[in-house]
């Protein structure tokens, strides 16, 4: 039995940044699948993939429920600013589209004890949820939204009823806002209907409400100024997040963990500088983390990722 499944797109992007250009494998689900993998190896992922598709030894690392569809793979084009924020340069869905409701029936006889549901097409999302919660209420079931998809009053109305059908709720703010049209973010989370909602903000930390109680989270420092690729890393963090908490049980420890996990994804392109971390528990992290003294200045985030990489 696998601990978590993870479900939504993987795909092969083309990303443009200050650093340069790369063709490299990506999506939602393989992101948060390789973050979660860095605390808890058991960890399996449903999607589709193209003919086309050209990155199979990244998916050797994982469990997979991966069918191969004619034509060609998802594919995104991304470019970012100086300020890292994003363009969608090129959006094609292709095989993504294929993952369906009974694909994951198929996949739930494995047995998992938690299922998350990658950033999709959220009439779909809702009716993966209720097939989740109809055929094992035991699986905890963890959505996360996405803004691409909430223009639509028909997606947000999908979303929310997702939502409140799920154990674990993760947005941002600007998910937040469009979902609830509520600008003061302390009603704006009580408009929402789930059982744990986690709201991520930023630079400013996190908030989690969870069985009526609040809390907040405030964010870690920055431990690093010089990004290379931040393309995955709110789904990278939500997948650390989420394999953390059912290690340690703690919200705290979990958005502790998954902050340093998301900024050591971003110090590499794609995940290639998290995908041989391996902690046995989430206070392992802090001993990569933690502001340290060695030879009279503190370590700095890449240090820490170098020490790391010639311990294995």
């Amino acid at each position: 039995m696998s601990e978590i499944l993870f479900v939504g797109h993987i795909s092969m992007d083309r990303i443009r940044n200050q650093r340069g250009e790369m063709f490299q494998p990506g999506g939602a689900a393989l992101y948060a699948a390789m973050g979660a993998r860095t605390i808890c190896k058991d960890v399996a992922i449903l999607s589709a993939v193209g003919e086309d598709y050209r990155f199979w030894e990244v998916l050797s690392d994982i469990k997979g429920h991966i069918k191969t569809v004619k034509g060609k793979s998802t594919q995104f084009f991304i470019t970012y600013d100086r300020y890292w924020n994003a363009s969608y340069r090129r959006v094609f869905i292709g095989p993504g589209s294929k993952i369906t409701t009974r694909d994951l029936a198929s996949a739930l006889k494995s047995g998992f004890k938690m299922v998350h549901l990658a950033p999709m097409n959220p009439p779909k999302v809702e009716r993966m949820v209720r097939a989740i919660k109809e055929q094992n209420c035991n699986v905890i079931v963890s959505v996360n939204s996405a803004i691409h998809y909430l223009d639509e009053r028909s997606n947000r109305r999908a979303i929310l009823n997702a939502a409140s059908l799920s154990d674990i709720f993760i947005l941002n703010e600007r998910e937040l806002h469009a979902l609830t049209g509520i600008e003061v973010v302390s009603e704006a989370i009580r408009a929402i209907k789930t059982k744990t909602l986690v709201l991520t903000l930023g630079e400013m930390g996190t908030l989690i409400r969870s069985q009526d109680e609040i809390e907040f989270i405030p964010a870690m420092a920055a431990i690093t100024k010089n990004a290379v690729d931040v393309t995955g890393a709110g789904d990278t963090w939500a997948g650390s997040f989420l394999a953390s908490y059912l290690r340690s049980g703690s919200w705290i420890k979990a958005v502790s963990f998954a902050s340093v996990i998301s900024a050591i994804k971003c110090t590499g392109w794609n995940f290639e500088k998290i995908r041989n971390l391996s902690f046995k528990s989430v206070e392992e992290v802090y001993d990569l983390a933690i502001a340290l003294k060695e030879g009279g200045r503190q370590l700095t985030l890449t240090d820490l990722v170098r020490g790391s990489e010639k311990g294995k």
